[in-house]
């Protein structure tokens, strides 16, 4: 049991730690503020999980190369992803993504899974099926580009001919599919929350769509943070408000970066009870 008056970062120290990186539209700035103060406890990271930008951050972490890679992400602009090309038949995407791939096979030090320091799992969506595919072993880049491939902007990945897009479209963070791969004795899993989240029904059809989806993606991460809590896994939810960032503003990176991890640092010290999935969701 957790003593209330302990600090997150208290409740943290001598245990076996997951870190799982949630999907965010360019959340890479965020994700890896959060990641710099996490890394600056010393805490013991057994594994690592994540969902679209989510997922890049998570490997470059596994592969403990996220420090030198920093300062690349924060001089990344639009020009150096942007290939367009117009596809014929669904699902369309605008641009082809080779430009994306080989970057993350630039940033990334290894080929595969099996040679990450620390384990790796990441998620993205098989668009055959309709469902998740979990991803922990095998070749590290295509796995990592199909997770970041958002629908309508990037076309589909295809591995083996089969089609994969955005692991955010099923599973906004992947606790369960951690879990089920790796003993932890406790999770961090780190929220950008989707910006209609806390906000009312619209009415207009189109973005009440949207708005349904978020709702769903939200229920599902919540499921699979209060499962892990039922199967013994101490959860802890550090959530993060969605930044106003995109394609044409990523030069906005180093200030949303900067001011997450300030964030993650004051959290860290906050009471430990706060943030866990049993008290927030319950």
């Amino acid at each position: 049991m957790t003593n209330q008056s302990n600090s997150l970062l208290d409740s943290l120290n001598q245990k076996t730690v997951g870190i799982v990186l949630s999907s965010a539209y360019f959340g890479f700035y965020a994700h890896t503020g959060f990641m710099k103060a996490i890394k600056e406890t010393g805490l013991k990271i057994g594994a690592y999980s994540g969902s679209s930008s989510g997922s890049l951050i998570a490997a470059l972490s596994a592969c403990e190369t996220l420090d030198q890679i920093t300062p690349s992400l924060l001089q990344l602009r639009r020009r150096d992803f942007w290939d367009p090309s117009v596809q014929v038949g669904r699902p369309w995407g605008l641009l082809k993504g080779r430009k994306l791939q080989g970057l993350i096979e630039q940033y990334l030090p290894v080929d595969t899974f099996e040679d990450c320091t620390t384990p790796l799992v990441t998620v993205c969506t098989n668009l055959e099926t309709g469902r998740r595919h979990v991803d922990d072993h095998g070749p590290l880049a295509p796995a990592i580009a199909s997770s970041c491939a958002l629908p309508f902007l990037f076309q589909p990945i295809s591995r083996r001919g089969v089609r994969f897009s955005d692991g955010g479209i099923i599973d906004k963070a992947p606790i369960e599919a951690l879990i089920r791969h790796h003993k932890l004795d406790a999770l961090v899993v780190h929220i950008i929350h989707s910006k209609s989240i806390g906000k009312k029904a619209p009415s207009a059809p189109r973005r009440f769509l949207n708005w349904s989806l978020d709702q769903c993606r939200q229920s599902a991460w919540q499921s699979q943070a209060l499962l892990a809590e039922a199967m013994g896994v101490e959860t802890y939810i550090v959530e993060s408000e969605p930044a106003s960032i995109g394609p044409f503003t990523m030069g906005r990176g180093q200030q949303i970066l900067q001011r997450q991890t300030i964030q993650v640092q004051d959290q860290l010290k906050q009471p430990s009870h706060l943030f866990r999935a049993s008290y927030l969701l319950s």
